[in-house]
């Protein structure tokens, strides 16, 4: 979607007090209470097990939190610092990260694949199958890609300058990040007392799903922020303060964050789909027709209905 167009055709009001998408914000308010009301529970299962069941419960749950727990917290943790580096060395050489994310991508997951294949045991043979299959086609996707690398090497050096303006903008990250460390650390928990509730497999795959919107939401907060401060910027000429579009993508922004976290992910991943479908070539006429067709549906579906949405989202809100 065209927002410069957009500002150009229509007056808007930058600090309506309308909230977006008030149906999902309520459902997201009514499930992140749900999923608070489980955990709580389920922590309190896992320390009664741990304190009064039978000895069969009392070591399965023992034995998720010593392989399980230390993993997934020291997992989180190393991802926290591997973010703060990340960020911090796109900003200070973006024009070699390009390179080195599309390369390292590739030899890492390589890598990986036939590690896992050394260990010979069928699981880890499929998962390493999985993972060379991963790296032979990011390779092919590098190797396509490298005549735009130049091209995208400037603009993204170009989109950081206003980094310089804007000493803050980090901020909503870290505050994120602490809170998604301490919630992925009760989660944890849940999940070891989930093993001494009914129905285990059902409950633990809620709490996945419950956790893989709640985090995509926390995400795409810190991306509502970060859009409202920069389009507000380069569209406007605006320095807004960073904790004000912060405190309003928490709150009256946040449909839209609730929203966008359940379809974008949906939308961009069947555009993926969609593109592959388009590469296939044969005798085949239908297949290549239905290919063409699921394409072009994505495509428009996705002209509407991608991440940019919220730079226009945050920038205005009424006309």
């Amino acid at each position: 979607m065209d927002s410069v167009s957009f500002f150009q055709q229509q007056p808007v009001t930058l600090n309506s007090r309308r909230y977006t998408n008030r149906i999902s914000l309520f459902i997201f308010a009514f499930h992140q209470l749900l999923a608070i009301a489980l955990v709580c529970f389920l922590v309190f299962k896992g320390i009664q097990g741990l304190l009064q069941e039978s000895g069969s419960v009392k070591r399965k749950e023992k034995k998720v939190l010593m392989y399980f727990l230390p993993q997934v917290e020291a997992a989180t943790f190393m991802s926290i610092i591997l973010a703060f580096i990340w960020q911090g060395a796109i900003r200070k050489w973006p024009t070699f990260m390009v390179h080195f994310i599309l390369w390292f991508t590739f030899v890492m997951s390589l890598a990986a694949g036939i590690l896992l294949i050394c260990f010979q045991k069928p699981p880890t043979d499929g998962v390493g199958v999985c993972f060379i299959a991963f790296a032979i086609g990011n390779g092919l996707y590098g190797c396509w890609i490298s005549h735009r690398i130049k091209f995208c090497c400037k603009i993204l050096s170009l989109s950081l300058q206003p980094m310089s303006k804007f000493s803050d903008l980090n901020r909503p990250t870290y505050y994120m990040l602490a809170a998604g460390f301490l919630w992925i650390s009760l989660w944890t928990l849940a999940v070891v007392g989930a093993l001494n509730f009914y129905f285990p497999p059902l409950v633990i795959i809620a709490l996945v799903l419950s956790l893989a919107w709640t985090t995509e939401v926390m995400r795409n907060v810190v991306n509502i922020t970060v859009s409202r401060v920069i389009a507000l910027y380069y569209l406007r000429g605006m320095q807004s303060s960073t904790q004000f579009c912060f405190l309003r993508a928490l709150t009256r922004n946040l449909g839209s964050a609730c929203l966008g976290s359940l379809f974008v992910p949906t939308i961009e991943a069947l555009r993926i789909v969609a593109r592959g479908l388009n590469l296939l070539e044969g005798e085949d006429e239908f297949m290549f027709c239905c290919a063409r067709c699921c394409l072009g549906v994505m495509q428009s579906i996705f002209r509407n209905g991608n991440s940019w949405a919220y730079v226009q989202v945050t920038s205005q809100i009424n006309s």
